[in-house]
């Protein structure tokens, strides 16, 4: 499976493209660059699933389970729904953050496999999730190395671990809430984000944090837009709480896909019975590259990774020189194919769109739909009732014999 697995991924990593690297000529945030990705051909079909914060919008429950471990998910909606790795969960209860990508299932109930990342705060049985958010990229890296180890993240080392974060960047929260870190610094983020603006057609970035690289790549551009706030805040949440002025070298961004591809080569399936038929999620843990998968029907719909890149990266300002020459060479040398992407996105996105909007009209309707189907079935139930019942019948001879022989001994 690994081998296929590193196979499938190169096929798709090999048609994607590195773009030029895009950085804050302010000097506001010196520790962050993005390089966005983008495909070099784009099918003419949108996807026919969701993100997880669209259908909360349009239906979907999520409910605490009264286990840290397990969220129980209700999809009322005829199309999948993408669960993101470490998508933290938001409601009247304890935070919860999804264990690894998966895919919810059309009309299907599934436990949704997660990790607490709010360790002094109590479950509260079937509270509600009502929104999904980003999760800081050093508990992301973790919780993937984790997975890679072990298939699941033990829970009290992921308390440990964000315990150990928050005092780092001294963070403050009573109930080590790892989210506190994107509430403490939500002025910064919105201000900052615009920095680094989503582009037509675009499916991943890479991002250079000080001396990280991450990486978020999904099969289709619709998906990165709806999700691209939560992949920006959670590589920014980072470089804003652990403020330096270096940033790996471009060559070494340009070396991180044939790396992910060579690492992947030992990957971990990730196993959940209820989320059995919806794709194959898998983990990978090699060559200093922690990360995980999600794979449907031969193509990837989602992945993630992080490198650790000790002692290679270098002040900012020491690098605009070659980042600049980058932007340059790109603009002369960039594939054709990219020319008409802008064009060919647009008219995705509006079907795209139609396709969402049929699914907002689909929740609407659905009560409707469901308490008329209740009421048939109780129809049905009051017509049997009201047959008369037939008298019982007498036991043949022979048993009757038996029963009274069997009796007549006590």
């Amino acid at each position: 499976m690994s081998l296929a697995f590193s196979k499938n991924l190169g096929e798709h990593l090999q048609g994607v493209v590195v773009g030029p690297p895009v950085y804050d000529p302010r000097g506001k945030l010196q520790n962050m660059v993005v390089y966005p990705i983008f495909p070099l051909e784009l099918t003419a079909d949108p996807p026919d699933l969701i993100t997880l914060s669209e259908a909360l919008n349009k239906g979907l429950r999520l409910t605490d389970t009264g286990v840290v471990s397990r969220v129980q998910a209700d999809n009322p909606l005829p199309t999948s729904i993408l669960a993101g790795e470490s998508e933290i969960l938001i409601g009247s209860t304890q935070l919860r953050s999804v264990q690894f990508s998966c895919l919810l299932g059309p009309q299907r109930k599934a436990a949704l496999p997660v990790n607490c990342v709010e360790e002094g705060r109590a479950t509260e049985y079937q509270a509600e999730f009502s929104r999904a958010d980003a999760c800081p990229w050093p508990l992301r890296a973790y919780k993937m190395e984790q997975l890679a180890r072990f298939g699941e993240p033990p829970q009290y080392w992921v308390w440990d671990r964000i315990k150990n974060y928050l005092s780092d960047t001294a963070t403050a929260s009573d109930t080590h809430n790892i989210h506190s870190m994107l509430d403490q610094n939500s002025n910064q983020l919105q201000s900052l984000s615009s920095i680094f603006p989503l582009q037509p057609g675009q499916v991943g970035a890479i991002c250079s944090i000080g001396q990280n690289l991450v990486i978020e790549l999904f099969g289709d551009p619709e998906i990165l837009e709806d999700r691209y706030d939560q992949v920006l805040r959670s590589a920014m949440v980072e470089a804003l709480t652990q403020p330096s002025d270096k940033v790996v070298h471009p060559d070494r961004v340009h070396h991180f896909m044939p790396h992910i591809i060579e690492a992947c080569q030992k990957s971990k399936v990730l196993n959940n019975r209820s989320l059995k038929e919806s794709g194959r999620s898998l983990a990978f843990a090699a060559m200093g590259i922690s990360g995980q998968a999600l794979i449907s029907e031969g193509r990837l719909i989602h992945l993630a990774a992080h490198q650790k890149c000790i002692g290679q990266s270098q002040p900012l300002a020491d690098l605009v020189p070659a980042m600049d020459s980058a932007r340059s060479d790109w603009e002369d040398h960039r594939p054709p194919s990219l020319d008409t992407l802008g064009e060919d996105y647009i008219r995705r996105r509006r079907r795209y769109n139609a396709f969402k909007s049929k699914l907002q009209d689909f929740s609407s309707s659905d009560t409707s739909k469901t308490s008329k189907t209740s009421k048939t079935h109780n129809e049905i139930l009051t017509a049997d009732t009201s047959k008369p019942v037939p008298a019982p019948r007498p036991l043949n001879p022979g048993l009757h014999k038996f029963f009274l022989r069997l009796l007549s001994r006590h």
